[in-house]
């Protein structure tokens, strides 16, 4: 058994966005134009949550069940920064940053690096949401929680 050990700097996560759609967010990496590779992650978590729907029938005494279609996202905490924060690299004209591909309910495609040392990385479309930058005087810099609600499946590359 190998565990996705993510503790030293070339076993670190990534996540890279784009608005820019003709971008092959596959083959991206964090110096490809148009393309926010989003620094200081923390509290990562990747979700697939499938949907079920249940009934029962007189005839039975337990409760049937059938999946429904999933809801995945993925959820972030982050120290801001201002070139991702603010960037003007977001693929998307007038756009500038997370924070506005965000308000601009901008369609995202993003390339999440899970780390370790593997070239694990999952890949989707969908939109930035759940931004509420907060700062106070025990924590003196920025951060934000970051939500990246997917558009459908996830493609997973191993």
């Amino acid at each position: 058994m190998a565990y996705l050990n993510v503790s030293s700097p070339s076993q670190f996560v990534q996540l890279l966005i784009t608005g820019d759609q003709t971008v092959n967010i596959t083959s991206a990496t964090s110096t490809t134009t148009n393309v926010i590779a989003v620094p200081a992650l923390q509290d990562i978590t990747v979700t697939n949550n499938n949907g079920t729907f249940r009934w029962v029938q007189l005839d039975n005494t337990s409760r049937r069940v059938v999946a429904t279609p999933a809801t995945n996202s993925l959820n972030f905490n982050i120290v801001l920064d201002d070139s991702s924060f603010f960037s003007t690299s977001t693929g998307v004209t007038g756009v500038t940053g997370l924070q506005g591909l965000s308000n601009a309910k901008s369609l995202v495609q993003f390339k999440f690096q899970w780390g370790a040392g593997t070239a694990h990385y999952t890949t989707g479309t969908g939109y930035l949401t759940g931004l509420a930058s907060k700062v106070t005087p025990d924590q003196p810099v920025w951060m934000t929680p970051l939500v990246l609600e997917v558009d459908g499946n996830y493609t997973n590359t191993l």
